[in-house]
């Protein structure tokens, strides 16, 4: 092997003689691991830490440390596992206890990843102290599972929308570095504890291309969901040299920092970089959305907690496959926001403060009246069993759609668990909060804005109305929160991108088999821009509406059939549908027999708004 050089990783000093948890031999090492109360991976995790810390600091042989590892690495990977799936569906600041557990999953990776580090540095240096097994072996196996461990910490760092800890991007360059050098970044490698073959540069990639696939901008099961997507396809990417190679994107070697767009980053003549080759990978997601529509595909499983739907994909192409380009010049700015997330606070806001009932059965609304007629016989229509299971018959859907569009059907146990939860808010009193916020820098597209002490339930990808503090009797903006960023003891940053200058409330029902129609549910007009091509389009609640469907959207005394058209866009929380009108309702349904109305009456709609 090659004499190794000054590598930049930071090592600790082997300065005790021996180990005061265990003696340092495989069957006290097995003895020991056996108490682990795996049953707690906060207790485990800390018994761990302070295991493997102290074990770094002890002299050893390189093999011996190395198995040693081997015995920890199975409760390790056990404890990492509960930690990580822990930080899922965490709101955006982390209460103290969610902190401790992100900090121990970060040391538990970076303490077992200098591990396995010194084991390789070490045969490296002196490959004449091991025995029984080939140096070159023992250093690939260790800088492989090194790779993968300081992989596992750049994960956990996006998840929870944190930066990188420092020198956190430097030491995994730094290993795949180190294995090019010594000839072992191509060898395969057994991975028995996940039952893989891969070698060092494979595991390298999936931390690359997660980083070159704007995290910020996904919500955190996708985030997990695409870095095993990566681990899955990373032989469809490709390291190459800047001479030889192209890409996309490019490394910086000798950096402490995520890789970046090559033409920004590669100078010619430079050994230190080194272009991520996507082409076959975007090639494959490209075939994938594809075989979506063909063969009625919702999304890609590769295991039960973990998949990929329409919507990571196509993010998954546009980011790995296109150079992002800014279309509006930032303004520093430092001015106040006010801001409500969520549909349902949207839909409140944007229709005066008035609730769904409002809006639907007009200003006059008076629930305890309504709700005594509900229970009134005589006056409530006749039941006919549970509507819902019939809902979307045949005859609402045309007939004439791709799979691809049906795959967007109305679902019972959708429209149950939505009618459940409005329920739910119809019996008790709804607090619809607004927040003040402080922009950093805004554009024509959108705002970045410092947001000190966030609500729970602040999600990438959901709905916002927002005005500024000035400009109280303006219209409500619309727009969805892009991305997340943050950084500890300092205010969150949220990029909100505006989709609409105004909208309208209004609420939806879908005729049923029988002729009736739906309870009303929360949609969202948006009119027509035409300066920039924009045709109006309704923000409906995701995965209950479908294209291709009519419904009816109502407005107190205004009422309309629609049918869906296109899916214009679609995050986690919602989706933006193009529609045209079909005809204005009259109080009879039975005025649908007629073939042709007038639509003066539904264009009032837009002028309204």
């Amino acid at each position: 092997m090659t004499p190794i050089k000054h590598s930049g990783l930071r090592l600790p000093q082997q300065d005790l003689e021996r180990c005061s948890l265990f003696d340092c031999n495989v069957e006290a090492v097995e003895s020991w691991a056996r108490e682990l109360p795996l049953g707690s991976p906060l207790r485990a995790g800390s018994n761990l830490r302070n295991a493997i810390s102290e074990l770094n600091r002890v002299a050893l042989p390189p093999q011996e440390r190395f198995e040693l590892l081997e015995v920890l690495r199975t409760p390790l990977d056990t404890v990492l596992t509960a930690l990580i799936r822990g930080c899922l569906n965490q709101p955006i600041i982390l209460d103290n206890d969610k902190q401790i557990q992100a900090d121990l999953i970060t040391d538990l990776c970076s303490l077992a990843a200098a591990g396995y580090t010194i084991s390789a540095v070490h045969t490296i240096k002196d490959n004449s102290s091991v025995t029984g097994m080939n140096p070159a072996k023992l250093a690939c196996e260790s800088l492989h599972r090194a790779m993968t461990l300081s992989g596992q910490r750049i994960l956990v760092a996006y998840i929870l929308y944190q930066p990188v800890e420092l020198n956190g991007w430097a030491g995994l360059h730094q290993l795949y570095s180190l294995s090019e050098r010594q000839q072992l970044a191509r060898l395969p490698v057994e991975d028995s504890l996940r039952g893989t073959r891969s070698n060092i540069a494979q595991e390298y990639l999936p931390a690359l291309l997660l980083a070159c696939s704007k995290p910020n901008q996904l919500r955190q099961h996708d985030i997990t969901g695409a870095y095993r997507a990566f681990q899955e396809w990373r032989d469809l990417a490709q390291l190459q040299d800047p001479e030889l190679g192209e890409g996309l994107f490019a490394v910086d070697m000798l950096s402490d920092q995520a890789p970046a767009f090559s033409e920004l980053l590669v100078r010619r003549g430079s050994t230190q970089f080194r272009y991520i080759n996507t082409k076959a990978l975007i090639a494959h997601l490209e075939e994938l959305k594809k075989s979506r529509g063909t063969q009625g595909l919702r999304t890609i499983e590769f295991d039960r907690e973990t998949r990929l739907d329409t919507n990571l994909l196509e993010h998954l192409v546009k980011s790995l496959g296109e150079i992002s380009q800014r279309n509006f010049n930032r303004q520093q700015s430092r001015s106040t926001l006010h801001i409500a997330t969520g549909l349902s606070n949207v839909h409140y806001f944007v229709a005066g403060e008035r609730s769904l009932e409002e809006v639907f059965h007009g200003s006059q609304y008076d629930e305890t009246q309504f709700a005594m007629e509900q229970q009134n016989p005589f006056l409530s229509p006749a039941s006919h069993g549970d509507k819902w299971q019939q809902a979307n018959s045949d005859d609402e859907i045309d007939e004439h759609a791709p799979d691809e569009e049906l795959d967007l059907g109305v679902d019972a146990d959708k429209f149950s668990s939505l009618d459940e939860e409005q329920a739910a808010q119809s019996t008790k009193p709804i607090r619809h909060t607004v927040y003040s916020v402080k922009t950093t820098n805004t554009s024509p597209g959108g705002y970045c804005v410092e947001w000190t002490d966030p609500p729970d339930g602040i999600h990438i990808g959901d709905l916002v109305c927002m005005r500024e503090e000035e400009m109280e009797q303006a219209d409500w903006t619309v727009a969805v929160i892009r991305w997340v960023s943050q950084v500890k003891h300092a205010p969150t940053l949220l990029g909100l991108e505006l989709i609409s200058p105004r909208a309208g409330a209004y609420a939806a029902q879908i005729k049923m088999p029988d002729g009736e129609l739906s309870k009303p549910i929360r949609v969202l007009l948006l009119p027509e821009i035409p300066l920039v091509g924009q045709a109006h389009t309704l923000v409906v609640p995701r995965m209950v509406f479908k294209e291709g469907q009519r419904i009816t959207v109502t407005r107190e005394e205004d009422s309309a059939l629609v049918k869906l058209k296109r899916q214009v866009s679609s995050t986690g929380y919602f989706s933006q549908m193009d529609f045209e009108y079909l005809r204005q309702l009259d109080d009879d349904i039975e005025s649908s027999k007629r073939e042709q109305l007038p639509t003066a009456t539904f264009d009032s709609i837009w002028t309204d708004i």
